[in-house]
């Protein structure tokens, strides 16, 4: 069996065995837990019975759960309604201890911290960038605004791209740590975002980009006085009722991948959706604002956006909206991980994978999950036909 290696960590088949191993490849800094009590799950006394059920691959195609999950290279997945786990399965050596990356679900995470400090009146989302970050001036991103951050409205120069060595993207996670940096790249996370250009016009268009997310974690980090990582801990993690501390890659200054390098249990992402759907209380205090997570909800503007698989819908505040019968919400992170939130049902699948394409079966898992969530509970299955209003 070859050693795990920064060259090939996010290379199939090599990621099988390196998304729950990131802290052994990549410089991590420690999300502390606390010393809350965690929230707790429990195997629930009538579930449904998930293992038998087939789930829709397309609104053509249904398959076996089980088959959907070797499809999609899972690595572990829970279904929780309320406190109770209706499933929950590992595969090969991942166990319900195992750290296992977040990906791009980082930018989501992020998002919702962005909401705890507008509820604080730390932050304003309609500044400028550089009100928190003189340093983007000379760059693309000093004429974004926070706002434009967070629906990812900004216009900088940025390929993602993500197997081509030639872009942007790859060019990120060198400054990060996460693969071998080359003479020319920048040194750091930041100096890499300082140096990004781009003519297009902010807030005109919808452009993902992961850059964009790092942008907003150091405006985050400025606006509260706090390093980011710290930010997640005091204002987020310490609260969630988690089992185990966090992870976060950070590159040779410290500086955390806000973008894409969150590591957790399983059991924790699925309580942090369950903060969310409870309206961002859990023991009866305000931990998210309730009207961050609705307008997070609601989404953008649905006529602004394609239909077009793999991600139809709209966007906001670093979530994605299928506008579904359902209001269902999501986060999701390269090769295949997945928070989905079913407010209808109250139904919550979090769910870690190493697929083989960095954004293979996409369509196969919004379908996949939105019938799990439905048959979780003997619910009617959401449709997926986007109400087209602005919300």
């Amino acid at each position: 069996m070859s050693l795990l290696s920064l060259d090939t960590w996010l290379t199939p088949p090599h990621n099988r065995r390196s998304l729950h191993q990131v802290d052994k490849l990549v410089a991590t800094d420690v999300i502390s837990r606390g010393d809350r009590a965690p929230l707790p799950l429990h195997a629930s006394d009538s579930p449904q019975n998930l293992e038998a059920c087939t789930v829709a691959l397309s609104p053509e195609r249904e398959a076996p759960l089980h088959e959907f999950l070797a499809l999609t290279n899972t690595d572990s997945i829970i279904v929780l309604h309320d406190d109770e786990i209706l499933y929950e399965k590992y595969f090969d050596d991942n166990t319900p201890e195992s750290r296992h990356i977040v990906m791009s679900i980082s930018k989501s995470v992020c998002a919702m911290v962005a909401g705890i400090l507008v509820g604080e009146g730390l932050l304003d989302v309609d500044a400028p960038t550089i009100r928190c970050i003189p340093e983007l001036a000379g760059g693309s991103y000093g004429g974004a605004t926070v706002r434009q951050l967070l629906d990812m409205t900004a216009a900088p120069d940025f390929d993602m791209s993500y197997t081509d060595p030639s872009t942007e993207v790859q060019a990120g996670d060198r400054s990060a740590g996460w693969r071998p940096r080359r003479a020319d790249d920048a040194d750091g996370t930041r100096a890499f975002l300082e140096g990004l250009q781009g003519s297009g016009e902010h807030g005109a268009a919808f452009q993902y980009c992961s850059a964009t997310t790092d942008v907003l974690a150091w405006v985050l980090e400025r606006a509260a006085g706090i390093p980011y990582a710290r930010l997640l801990e005091t204002k987020l993690w310490q609260h969630l009722g988690a089992e185990a501390d966090a992870l976060i890659t950070v590159d040779n200054h410290g500086t955390p991948y806000a973008c894409a390098g969150i590591n957790m249990r399983l059991r924790d992402l699925a309580r942090f959706g369950r903060l969310i759907l409870d309206g961002g209380r859990i023991d009866g205090r305000q931990v998210i604002p309730e009207e961050w997570i609705r307008a997070t909800s609601r989404g953008g503007d649905f006529d602004t956006f394609s239909d077009e698989e793999p991600r139809p819908g709209t966007y906001r505040n670093q979530w994605w909206v299928p506008g579904d019968s359902h209001g269902s919400f999501y986060a999701v992170g390269i090769f295949g991980q997945y928070l989905w939130l079913d407010p209808t049902t109250g139904v919550i699948i979090a769910k870690f994978s190493s697929e083989v394409d960095p954004l293979g079966h996409s369509s196969q898992h919004i379908n996949a999950l939105r019938s799990i969530a439905s048959r979780a509970t003997g619910s009617r299955p959401a449709d997926n036909r986007p109400e087209r209003t602005s919300k």
